[in-house]
């Protein structure tokens, strides 16, 4: 990536948006001074780009960011439940959650949710569900805010869970289950990876669950979940593009300001043990080809080592001058390598995957990957490669930022797992203050090949 085309996206994203403030709170060191106006705390994002935060009452955070670059928004609500919540004997319930949320209200009949958003042009309706969060997404035209927020607000409390509409989407959860592990390598590769490097820690379990978890549950486990887990206290509303956000607050204020917050706190979460040795799976798949998947223990998302672990991904993996792109897909060894965090509100992995070509061994790469990790530890980076690596990740950062779903992706995920959106960019800000020194440090401490888990796919022996 070169520093002008990084300088080229930063102005253009920079002349999209603008808007005066009053100082009030101190400077994030790096970043501009967040501020206050009116009801709103004010952040400095990209650019002249501002986010606006306010909270409500009942507990609801709100965050807009005004974006006149196109007449629509993006609306997502992020609400604090995932996998990590459940317990064993229950896994999957928060995913399978997430299909229940879109059948009927006691005001809305199932099916008029869709319909009402596809008349009023609505895009990109989806949500997902991951360790930590559920997230519901939308992207409307910008005389949409009305009625999305109308629907949403009806949905966080009005929701009909009964066990025919239950067994209809477990049926659905069951069918994506099988697809995505059953009949998917990658997926039952990563879904062992996480059972064998996280043994009492939540993250052990797929967050699509188990099948005879989810045979087991029934309808009463999914309104306790609901009654418990969906409500304002527990929600990140996060509005961009072209809303004003005055009235876009009243519009929230008046649809969600009357939902009580339950406050109720989370159970104890189990930690995980230190990890003190290797841990290794060889798996037999029907595939042509051998894979690899390496995994590191790292800290959690808001670890002032995350940069680090930023910039050590751009210098193995990203663009064409990648160390282990160089080491294993330029040399004949594999045909494509990946890396990078799976940073989480706990401690997570950072993982590095490789699949080989035909005849080549895993073993191989894995010695190929853990001479190259050897680098690290032992020779600082020179300038010039880091600089490369920090430009490659910064201007994913920006491309990121390009739409306003996505805008809206990384404020509702900094917001949510970090401890504020103003520590979500000041880490990202930081990802090109790194020096060559702390880039080795972050690998000796992090990056111990005697503490690391491996899980080496091969194809199954023909009969």
């Amino acid at each position: 990536m070169r520093p002008l085309q990084q300088l080229s996206l930063v102005i253009l994203l920079a002349s999209l948006a603008s808007c005066s403030q009053t100082p009030k709170k101190p400077a994030i060191p790096g970043h501009p001074e967040v501020q206050t106006e009116g009801r709103f705390e004010v952040i400095p994002f990209v650019g002249d780009f501002k986010v606006r935060r306010a909270r409500l009452p009942n507990g609801l955070t709100v965050m807009i960011l005004q974006d006149r670059s196109s007449p629509t928004f993006a609306y997502q609500t992020w609400f604090n439940v995932g996998s990590i919540h459940e317990v064993p004997g229950k896994t999957g319930l928060a995913h399978l959650f997430e299909h229940m949320m879109f059948k009927g209200t006691t005001k809305h009949p199932q099916g008029e949710f869709d319909a009402l958003l596809e008349e009023a042009g609505a895009e990109g309706e989806n949500a997902f569900t991951s360790n930590d969060h559920t997230v519901y997404i939308q992207e409307l035209p910008k005389q949409g805010l009305d009625l999305i927020s109308s629907l949403e607000g009806d949905r966080m409390v009005n929701l009909i869970v009964n066990e025919q509409s239950f067994n209809t989407e477990r049926e659905v959860v069951q069918n994506e289950r099988r697809f995505r592990k059953e009949n998917s390598a990658e997926g039952t590769i990563y879904q062992t990876l996480l059972e064998t490097a996280f043994l009492e820690h939540p993250y052990h379990w797929p967050v699509i669950g188990y099948e005879q978890d989810l045979n087991v549950m029934n309808a009463k486990d999914a309104r306790e979940f609901y009654e418990r887990y969906y409500s304002p206290d527990r929600a990140t509303l996060v509005i961009v593009g072209d809303v004003d956000p005055e009235k876009a607050l009243r519009r929230v204020e008046k649809i969600y300001g009357g939902i009580p917050a339950k406050r109720i706190p989370d159970a104890p979460v189990k930690p995980e043990p230190e990890q003190t040795a290797q841990r290794r799976k060889r798996l037999e798949l029907n595939i042509e080809v051998e894979k690899i998947w390496m995994a590191f223990k790292v800290p959690a998302a808001d670890s002032p080592d995350s940069p680090a672990f930023e910039a050590i991904q751009g210098l193995l993996s990203e663009g064409k001058n990648g160390r282990l792109k160089r080491a294993l897909v330029d040399s004949g060894i594999a045909v494509s390598v990946s890396s990078g965090s799976f940073t989480m509100k706990d401690p997570g992995l950072f993982m590095i995957e490789a699949d080989l070509q035909k005849g080549k061994s895993a073993l191989l790469a894995e010695t190929v990957i853990l001479r190259e990790i050897d680098r690290l530890k032992n020779s600082p980076v020179g300038a010039e490669e880091l600089t490369r690596s920090k430009n490659v990740m910064r201007f994913k950062f920006l491309e990121r930022l390009a739409s306003a779903s996505g805008k809206a992706n990384f404020i509702g995920q900094a917001e949510t797992s970090v401890g504020g959106l103003e520590r979500g960019i000041r880490l990202q800000d930081q990802v090109y203050d790194l020096n060559p020194e702390q880039v080795k440090n972050a690998v000796k401490r992090y990056f111990d090949t005697s503490k690391m888990t491996v899980v080496i796919a091969v194809p199954k022996k023909r009969p």
